[in-house]
């Protein structure tokens, strides 16, 4: 045998050895062995090589005519083994069609599975199975032959459909391709062909799309398009010219039949037409786009090939095929063709190769990576697409939620837990979008939820969700809209839509026991909007059937009164033309019945009903009878005299609502010409009244459409009068009111003049950003209104187009500035609004819509992507969208593509905008009114500036124009200095085609250093400017100072105006320090958005300038004993023989180190000196055996001796003692001193409680024997260190008060002397961090070249200090440019693990690192600690990425397993302190509530933009194993300790404040105090209140900590009590 020749035999061998088919051919293995050598397989390889075509795929009937030879095929059934073979798999697929199947020449087949033929037909399709594994195993993969499955694992790992591996399981057990490949060998169709060419298409692009994060199932989309043409096979003879129309039956039933039903779904619906429905899953999209492109033609043989055509050739051949072509079929075919062709961009968009292999390969292609697009540069058509794009993106997510049971009953769930009412709303309004494809169980789920709806509070609420639960029941069961086989009709199912309306029908009428009587009626009066639903959405075929189902409640009068009505107010409802004969004769008959036996109220409904029911109740004869009922005269005269208490009855709560709109009727009769004016008036106040008070909506409804009516009786002024009062209702604030008053309030404005119209748009615009958020929802609502029945208001005041065309721009951008806005809620309820009552809206024309979206498409995409958006977010704009979607695809059929005016000229406008005020705005505004797209961009490059977190910045900026057309915000990701040459020419490319200028003001030309440069090509001089100059500052040697500062371009000059020029970011934080209202300053939102967010409360504009002057440390080096001298008389009075200390300190080896004030006269405040002592001088030195005997056990290393320290504790620097026992261990530690001992030379003086005392807290112990001198010592093996940072969040003047320092400081002795117990010998190292901030600015100057002290010329040295941490944040180093990477550390919500990424409100860490870059110079990399490195981990990534150059890695304290990872990644870094290792270290702020504390990881969506959701590891937040390796006492002991010093220190800052500002300090002030509050993270639903004083939450946790420790008898309650 030749290699190609045992590899096919193997191959078959292996194939007929499976256990499977053993078992379904009743053989063991030795039988097959048997049978390998009866059928002389062996000898047949050979020959069955030349069953091949050309390229290497085996033709079956060749197979067969090799293999015939054998016994076992001697004798052929009737039709020929390959007709057999085919006929039996289609009978176990289609078993009717099989049944009558016969060969396409007509040549009968044999049926059924006769035992001679059995084991021939299993052996033949087996082989043929090992034959196309060997094709598939060593041909080049055929797309148009062969299916690439998915994997098990690959299914099971993504969490796919399980119903894959049944599809896979039944196309291997009923041989399926092998079906399939025999029909393409023996007849003229090529099925098999197409349906792996549309396989292969659509799971090329699906596995591309899952790439990118599209939610693809794409074990779902490879089944559907497996199985989608199946059902071609199922057709019979007699259907052959049907089977296009046909097939989707025969695979939607084949698919059912083997449980493949959510496959089915997907796999039946791939018509082209299918595309017309709304919202589609990118399954169906993918299924029915590949279908699109593969097609097949003839060859002049006759034989079917496959072709794949790209969408746009497809279009042609499609066209071509379709049957009856008429315009109006051209026109469906060209919709759904353009819905298709969005698809197929929106992949690309998603960087998805649309184009298939020139190979056709199987491996998964790799989608492109994209460049993200800048959405704001786009302009005219790109900004159309990308909101096609969010559009498609927003369905097809939410379409997932929908796919999965699981996922779409979370959804329920969701909003079955939602309390406010505008959320139900967008939940309903999700569910009425998307209820068409629904599948009928998720249908079922719906009713429930929408029947528990009935019962709500809110009556929009209850008629929402029966109007939406009639839609869904006329619905339920799909229409089949494909053609049905002649005799067939659809399964009957058990439930159905019949069925459903009769279940809900007797719920809403006869609700359970489990209701109040309240929600009983409640749940009532739905039921005519459920019928009314029902009947309006159902077909005409089905009407009749709903109508008569409601015969048996309309055939008895054995109700309440109440139930009565409610079966009355349906037929009143119901459209007359609706109905059967013998149906309205029985609602005739329940009518009148009502009319004569019914108490008042009924006898009242029943005549409004006969009215709108009985074709022979005229309307007089309805009045007359009414009248009479009544007991009111119908002479006008009279019934006028009787109107006053129609009035009163009106307004009383007892009366029933049917009298209430009878009594409008009646009212409204006589409101006719004849009535005078004051009547009128009269009249509309009172229904506005009624639209104000009543509580049922049938009342308010009949109010307000009786108030609009009468509104044209009225003059201007009563009008306005009316719509004043209607706007003051709105403005009561009752939400009640607010939601049913906008309708009315809306229409009734449009009936004003156009001078009452523009103050009333001026009234609501000056009052939506500053009133409570549910009256601004209201009046975005109000104006939504105005605006789509803004045509009612043109043609009753014409005027020139241009004038009303700008007061709808003006009603837009009202709604447009409401969905800038920061409150989510009012946000969210303004787009909607945008996209109901201008895209969604079926009473606004298409030209009036084109005018509306000219003016807003790009500001919406701009503020869809600014606005973060979360769950519910996205619901609502899903919907948004859609609406927008349909918009412009009826736009580009209707009218063809959008032509928009886009300005050819841009302003790049940069500048700090901290905050953006009026000043700014207006400078802008200018710059648009002469023609330009203004562009904001936050500039980073002010570093010496205190500016609020970006984001922040940014919000303000958006919010304060989001009403101004063509200004838009700059990219953040796109950093511009102006004084560099690369970011100047990366701008002119962004805005190339366009005449680009840059903004910026006179004061900057004249003294920017990048003015003074010299010009290079690409210098900020080469740029178009718009210098723009204060009024009164403008001058002509101004101006020619600008002409002189080497600007080359062309330079325009404006001067702002007068009312602006006072604007200023220092007054206007003078004035929020002062609580006033600043809406004269900036933007109204803005204001709002400050206050709200206790933003610039005393705080400096400029970073403070931290000069090392504060302290000054010594080397640590021998000295003599003149270095004592300064001290001398200090030394004297605390008793020390100085000439003791001179002996000591003129040893060689004693080192030394000292202190001094950092003051002109540099007075010394701390001496120390130490000495090293060997192993076998210790009983020379200690002179205690004991003693030595310690020492040596207890010391790993080398040990130090501290012969004299001296500390003045009253300077003017603080914890003097302490900064110097860190300073002077720190050093010892430096030097591989393990122990260290404290020996004083002078032991008479040396022992003075101030130094003890302060050894101590730094863990010293005393070793020595009872009876002798006391021994001090400490290991310093590995050290607790502390970072004292408390001070540092403290604001100015706070943390200069005395009593607050003094808090503070009796804090940390607190936390040392808790830490001193926990670990009992071991070193504490408290780094102040003035100290550590004082050496890193030596070593920053040093590296820099630069002096310590501020250079008043402004010189800087050549690198750039990049603060990381918390070490030097908010400050500036001096003489060097200055620029903080804000990075933060977010926990998870276990708190098991964590995340590096950016602070709150600031850039991504990659922006961040942009803006570095542009700086152009290296950096020095700051932090206070490096140990394990995960910020730098973090970091060092983006710095190489944007080609960073990293000078140092500078850090107050530096271990031994940081300084080996800086080695390994070939990264200089220093720490000003070093320590081998630690045991623990603290930064002492985080271990306070409300002070300090770690990020948790987007805590509950934290909304809050002040707020800093945070954790606190002590108790009772976190449980802290870090403190002695999880021990429960000494964890409560921590915790209990750090939440005392918080309280401590927060109550001082309270009286501090009060004292301060004559008013407390509360949570919502605390942003006054500390810098940055750190909130601690509570749990859902449960918020601080931001009224109460701090230490309030801090006694609380200490309470509860308290709790945790109850009935632990290792803290007695005596001790327990002390600590509190």
């Amino acid at each position: 045998m030749t290699q190609e020749t045992n590899a096919i035999y193997e191959t078959i061998c292996r194939a007929l050895q499976e256990p499977e088919f053993l078992q379904a051919a009743g053989l063991d293995r030795q039988d097959m062995q048997q049978w390998i050598q009866t059928l002389q397989l062996p000898q047949k390889a050979e020959a069955l090589l030349t069953c091949r075509s050309e390229d290497g795929w085996f033709y079956s009937p060749a197979v067969l005519q090799v293999l015939q030879t054998a016994s076992v095929w001697q004798q052929v059934p009737e039709g020929g083994w390959l007709s057999y073979c085919y006929c039996h798999v289609l009978e176990r697929l289609f078993p009717s069609t099989g049944a009558q199947w016969t060969c396409w020449d007509g040549t009968p087949v044999m049926h059924g599975d006769a035992a001679p033929y059995r084991l021939g037909r299993l052996l033949f399709m087996q082989i043929l199975r090992g034959l196309y594994r060997y094709e598939e195993r060593y041909n080049v993969f055929n797309p148009t032959k062969q299916f690439h499955f998915l994997s098990y694992e690959e299914v099971i790992w993504q969490g796919y459909t399980q119903e894959y591996p049944m599809m896979k399981r039944l196309f291997a057990d009923e041989y399926i391709y092998e079906f399939m490949r025999i029909g393409a060998d023996i007849s003229p169709f090529n099925t098999l062909g197409h349906i792996a060419g549309v396989h292969y298409t659509a799971v090329y692009a699906a596995q591309q799309l899952a790439k990118v994060g599209v939610p693809v199932d794409t074990a779902l989309i490879s089944g559907a398009a497996a199985c989608h043409d199946l059902g071609k096979y199922g057709c019979k003879k007699n259907e052959e010219k049907r089977v296009p129309y046909l097939h989707y039956y025969y695979t939607g039933i084949w698919c059912q039949n083997n449980g493949l039903s959510g496959i089915g779904h997907i796999a039946a619906n791939h018509s082209v037409w299918d595309l017309e429905l709304e919202n589609l899953s990118v399954e169906s999209l993918l299924l029915i786009y590949a279908d699109f492109r593969v097609k097949s033609t003839r060859n002049t043989q006759g034989e079917e090939i496959i072709h794949f055509y790209t969408l746009a050739e497809a279009f042609d051949v499609i066209l071509s095929k379709l049957d009856h072509v008429d315009d109006a079929k051209r026109q469906r075919y060209q919709k759904v063709y353009a819905k298709l062709a969005d698809f197929e961009q929106f992949m690309k968009e998603q960087g998805v190769c649309v184009e298939l292999p020139a190979d056709f390969s199987n491996r998964p292609a790799e989608p492109k990576q994209q460049a993200a697009k800048e959405k704001v540069l786009l302009d005219g058509q790109d900004v159309v697409d990308q909101l096609k794009y969010a559009a498609i993106d927003h369905n097809i997510r939410l379409m997932s939620l929908f796919r999965d049971e699981s996922d779409f009953g979370k959804l329920i769930e969701a909003a079955r837990s939602e309390r406010l009412w505008k959320n139900i709303r967008t939940y309903t309004g999700i569910f009425e979008e998307y209820s068409t494809y629904m599948t009928e169980h998720q249908k079922v789920m719906i009713l429930k939820f929408l029947y528990e709806l009935l019962s709500h509070k809110e009556g929009d609420i209850r008629m929402q969700a029966a109007a939406l639960m009639g839609r869904i029941i006329a619905d339920f069961n799909d229409t089949y809209t494909k053609e049905l086989p002649q005799g067939v009709s659809l399964p009957h199912k058990k439930v159905t839509n019949a069925s459903l309306f009769a279940q809900y029908v007797k719920m809403i009428l006869y609700p359970e026991l489990r209701f109040t009587e309240q929600h009983k009626q409640w749940i009532g009066y739905c039921f005519s909007t459920f019928v009314n639903s029902v009947l309006a959405h159902c077909s005409a075929a089905d009407k009749a059937g709903y109508i008569n189902s409601l015969k048996s409640y309309y055939r008895t009068d054995a109700y309440t009164d109440e139930q009565y009505i409610i079966l009355l107010k349906a037929l009143a409802d119901m459209d007359r033309t609706t109905g059967v004969s013998d149906f309205a004769e029985t609602a005739q008959r329940f009518i009148l019945k009502a009319m004569e036996d019914g108490s008042y109220n009924l006898r009242i409904a029943a005549l409004i009903t006969a009215r709108h029911v009985l074709p022979a109740y005229t309307r007089e004869r309805y009045y007359q009878e009414l009248l009479q009922y009544m007991d009111l005269p119908s002479e006008r005269c009279q019934f006028e005299e009787k109107e006053g208490s129609l009035f009163l009855i009106d307004l009383k709560m007892g009366t029933h609502w049917v009298v209430k709109v009878a009594n409008i009727e009646l009212m409204l009769r006589y409101a006719d010409d004849q009535c005078s004016k004051g009547d009128i008036m009269h009249l509309g106040m009172h229904l506005t009244n009624l639209l104000k008070v009543s509580e049922t909506i049938f009342v308010r409804q009949a109010a307000g459409e009786s108030l609009l009516r009468i509104a044209d009786k009225m003059t201007y002024s009563q009008r306005n009068e009316l719509a004043v009062e209607l706007f003051n209702g709105l403005e009561i604030g009752d939400p009640q009111i607010a939601k049913y008053m906008p309708d009315f309030l809306g229409r009734m404005i449009i009936k004003l003049p156009p001078q009452e119209f523009d103050e009333f748009i001026s009234t609501i615009a000056s009052q939506i950003v500053a009133a409570n958020i549910q009256l601004a929802s209201a009046m975005v609502h109000t104006v939504g209104v105005i605006l789509e029945h803004f045509t009612a208001f043109a043609a009753a005041f014409p005027e020139d187009r241009a004038s009303h065309e700008k007061r709808q721009r003006r009603l837009l951008y009202i709604m447009m500035k409401a969905y800038a806005h920061y409150n989510k809620e009012l946000s969210r309820d303004a787009f909607r609004d945008i996209g109901k009552f201008i895209f969604g809206s079926e009473q606004m024309a298409l030209p009036q819509k084109d005018v509306l979206f000219a003016h807003c498409y790009k500001k919406i995409l701009v503020l869809l992507d600014e606005n973060p958006e979360e769950t519910l977010d996205f619901y609502s704009n899903a919907s948004v969208l859609n609406h927008m979607y349909r918009y412009i695809g009826q736009h580009q059929f209707e009218e063809g593509a959008f032509s928009f005016t886009v300005p050819h000229k841009a302003c790049f406008y940069p500048g700090t905008f901290d905050p953006f005020s009026l000043g700014h705005k207006a400078v802008a505004c200018k710059i648009r009114d002469l023609g330009f797209d203004v562009y904001l961009a936050l500039d980073e490059f002010s570093w010496s500036k205190h500016t609020q977190p970006r984001l922040m910045r940014r919000k303000i900026m958006n919010m304060s124009v989001a009403d101004e057309e063509n200004i838009y915000p700059f990219p953040d990701d796109i950093p511009v200095n102006i004084a560099n040459p690369q970011d100047i020419h990366r701008l002119k490319e962004i805005f190339a085609g366009k005449e680009l200028y840059i903004a910026v003001g006179t004061d900057v030309i004249q003294h920017a250093s990048a003015y003074k440069a010299a010009p290079t090509a690409d210098s900020i001089h080469t740029v178009n400017h718009i210098a723009f100059a204060r009024e009164t500052r403008q001058n002509e040697a101004e101006a020619t100072e600008i002409t002189e500062c080497g600007i080359t371009g062309k330079v325009i000059q404006l001067t702002l105006d007068k009312f602006y020029e006072d604007i200023s970011s220092t007054k206007i934080r003078e004035n929020i320090d002062l609580n006033r209202d600043i809406s004269n300053l900036i933007d109204a939102a803005a204001q709002q958005f400050i206050y709200d967010n206790n933003m610039y409360l005393r705080e400096p504009a400029y970073k403070h300038v931290l000069e090392a002057r504060e302290i000054g440390i010594g080397a640590f080096k021998p000295r003599g004993a003149e270095s004592l001298w300064p001290i001398c008389g200090e030394l004297w009075k605390k008793g020390y023989t100085t000439d003791i200390l001179d002996r000591y300190i003129e040893k060689e080896k004693v080192w030394t180190l000292y202190i001094d004030d950092a003051g002109p006269q540099k007075t010394m405040i701390a001496y120390g000196a130490v000495h090293r002592v060997g192993t076998r001088d210790l009983l020379k030195e200690f002179g205690s055996t004991e003693a030595a005997a310690h020492i040596r056990c207890a010391a790993g290393g080398s040990i130090a001796c501290i012969g004299f320290l001296y500390a003045n504790d009253a300077a003017s620097i603080d914890n003097v003692s302490q900064i110097m026992i860190t300073e002077l261990l720190t050093e010892l530690i430096a030097r591989d001193f393990t122990y260290a001992v404290y020996h004083p030379v002078d032991e008479e003086a040396g022992y003075n409680d101030e130094i003890i005392t302060a050894l101590k807290r730094q863990g010293f112990v005393n070793i020595a024997p009872d009876g002798e001198y006391p021994l001090y010592a400490v290991d310093m093996k590995a050290p607790v260190v502390i970072f004292r940072d408390v001070e540092t969040t403290i604001k100015n003047p706070f943390n200069k008060n005395p009593r607050v320092r003094q808090a503070v400081s009796r804090a940390h002795q607190q936390l040392l002397a808790v830490l001193n117990r926990l670990y009992p010998g071991k070193l504490l190292l408290s780094f102040t961090m003035s100290a550590v901030h004082h050496k890193i600015i030596h070593k920053v100057a040093e590296i820099n070249g630069v002096s310590i002290v501020e250079d008043k010329k402004k010189r800087r040295g050549p690198y750039m200090s990049v603060p990381f941490g918390k070490a030097l944040s908010d400050v500036l180093v001096p003489n060097t440019v200055t620029k903080n990477l804000h990075i933060d550390k977010y926990f998870d919500r276990w708190v098991k693990g964590f995340t590096i990424a950016e602070s709150h409100h600031y850039s991504p860490v990659e922006n961040q690192v942009k803006t570095i870059k542009s700086f152009n110079r290296p950096v020095i990399l700051i932090d206070d600690l490096l140990h394990k490195g995960h910020r730098m981990r973090m970091l060092t990534p983006y710095l190489q990425e944007n080609g960073v150059v990293i000078k140092k890695v500078l850090v107050g304290v530096m271990t031994g397993q940081a300084m080996d990872m800086m080695a390994e990644k070939h990264i200089q870094a220093e720490g000003v302190y070093f320590l081998p290792t630690l045991e623990l270290w603290l930064n002492e702020r985080d271990c306070y509530p409300f002070i300090g504390g770690d990020s948790i990881d987007n805590a509950h969506n934290y909304s809050g933009y002040d707020s800093n959701p945070s954790v606190n590891l002590v108790l009772p937040y976190v449980n802290p194993q870090f403190i002695c390796h999880g021990d429960v006492q000494a964890n409560y002991l921590y915790s209990l300790t750090c939440l005392q010093n918080a309280a401590q220190i927060m109550h001082t800052l309270q009286e501090v404040y009060q004292e301060t500002y004559e008013k407390r300090l509360t949570l919502k002030r605390l942003g006054e105090v500390i810098t940055y509050p750190r909130i601690p993270d509570i749990d859902i639903g449960v918020k601080f209140d931001e009224n109460m004083d701090p230490t309030r939450f801090i006694e609380n946790d200490i309470e509860r900590l308290v709790r945790l420790q109850w009935g632990d008898s290792a803290f007695p309650h005596a001790e327990r009590g002390t600590m509190l």
